[in-house]
């Protein structure tokens, strides 16, 4: 499905010999969007990124004040050894005819839970650092430091930038000869250039009135030198 900013592509039309070039109108987008939110409750510590900064994969973006979260942790792991010592201990006990095997489940069930209450308390630590997933750059920005955010708030909205798409309107009769892989060149407007471009997808469905088909090409950004928004001529 296109995205909701795409601008219907403008065919233009080509009559004559199979081997004779074809061209379509086509807008860049990226292939990749997300919003990032907040996984828990806590006070921004550091925003480390602008709006339209690029970034790398695993940068840090946001770090938070966790210490709240770092002391509870402390607490649950100790928690956690000591449920783990007399569980140990009451293994040895129940050798010893001293307790019986429900006293040992019981001991057993709670080290079991500290060690679930363990768990969630690092997933918590490890939630007080958002890490960029992908290379990209920031689109907005919804957060500042010191501010206090809550689980499920948004952040931040970025994009992926180093393969983007193009994303275009075709007619139906190309799809006799178009395949997945099949190569083209765009021209992109903006900045006056040639890029190679793959075809990664082909609509599944004709638009019964205008006989038209969408198409999806992979195109390359490895000089950054491509943005979304940008337009160009594909030719087939």
């Amino acid at each position: 499905m296109l995205k909701q900013f795409f601008i219907l592509s403008l065919l233009i039309p080509c009559m004559g010999y199979a081997n004779e070039i074809k061209e379509s109108r086509a807008l860049v987008v990226a292939s990749q969007e997300a919003i990032i939110s907040s996984e828990l409750a806590a006070r921004v510590a550091e925003v480390l990124i602008e709006e339209t900064k690029s970034f790398k994969n695993g940068d840090l973006l946001i770090n938070f004040d966790c210490r709240l979260y770092e002391a509870q942790e402390d607490v649950v792991a100790a928690n956690m050894n000591s449920a783990l010592i007399k569980y140990k201990s009451d293994q040895q006990m129940l050798q010893m005819r001293s307790i019986g095997k429900y006293e040992l489940e019981l001991s057993k069930s709670e080290h079991e839970k500290a060690v679930s209450e363990h768990l969630i308390a690092k997933l918590n630590l490890e939630r007080c650092k958002i890490y960029a997933p992908f290379d990209g750059a920031v689109i907005e920005l919804f957060t500042n430091p010191y501010e206090t955010v809550q689980p499920q708030q948004e952040l931040l909205r970025i994009l992926k930038t180093d393969i983007l798409e193009l994303e275009m309107v075709v007619s139906s009769e190309w799809v006799s000869w178009l395949k997945v892989g099949y190569p083209v060149i765009v021209f992109i407007e903006e900045i006056n250039e040639e890029f190679k471009a793959t075809v990664s997808g082909i609509g599944a469905n004709v638009d019964p009135v205008s006989q038209t088909i969408q198409l999806r090409a992979t195109i390359d950004n490895n000089n950054e030198s491509l943005l979304p928004g940008m337009s160009g001529r594909v030719a087939f």
